[in-house]
């Protein structure tokens, strides 16, 4: 069990995301989340959605990674969900997202790489399908994920081969 101070409210979020399913699920600090804006051109230069994708930083109007860091350093802490699901990693984010909300904490946001969709709409030029349940990927608004989720010990490692074992990280702030 994760022990955040004490702070009842998220060991209770960090049980509920293991009971969904999350591989791992840490409490974190804001100040623990490290922020980078280099992530933007592993964004621009690495993935093939690039400019396609309704959650993408390359959409229109969309903020830039040191605009979205003055935001989420608003927030004083949250949880990373871990796992080998992209889809049980967004599932249970926006959960959290949800029982954070409901529990008055209004402003609580997730982070996840969308798995809504067998089929992304946005990567045809389409309006996105599931606006409400949209929500950007931990690491396309500067979030250096490798390096914040290695502060937890868990486990994340570049991909040397299609084989290997993908690690899916969400995170929900909260305040």
């Amino acid at each position: 069990m994760n022990s955040f101070n004490g702070n009842m409210a998220a060991e209770k979020y960090v049980e509920r995301a293991l009971a969904l399913g999350a591989d791992h699920a840490v409490a974190f600090r804001t100040e623990d989340i490290e922020f980078d804006p280099r992530t933007l051109l592993k964004c621009m230069f690495g993935c093939k959605d690039w400019g396609k994708g309704p959650t993408c930083p390359s959409r229109p109007g969309s903020l830039k990674p040191w605009e979205y860091e003055v935001m989420f350093k608003k927030y004083s802490w949250g949880i990373i969900i871990h796992s080998h699901s992209k889809k049980i990693s967004q599932d249970v984010s926006f959960s959290l997202e949800r029982d954070a909300f409901t529990d008055g904490f209004y402003l609580a946001f997730s982070l996840s790489d969308c798995a809504v969709c067998s089929e992304c709409c946005g990567t045809k030029g389409l309006d996105c399908a599931n606006p409400k349940k949209a929500r950007p990927a931990f690491h396309s608004v500067g979030i250096d994920v490798f390096k914040t989720v290695r502060k937890f010990g868990l486990p994340i490692e570049t991909l040397k081969s299609p084989s290997d074992e993908q690690n899916w990280y969400s995170a929900v702030f909260i305040e």
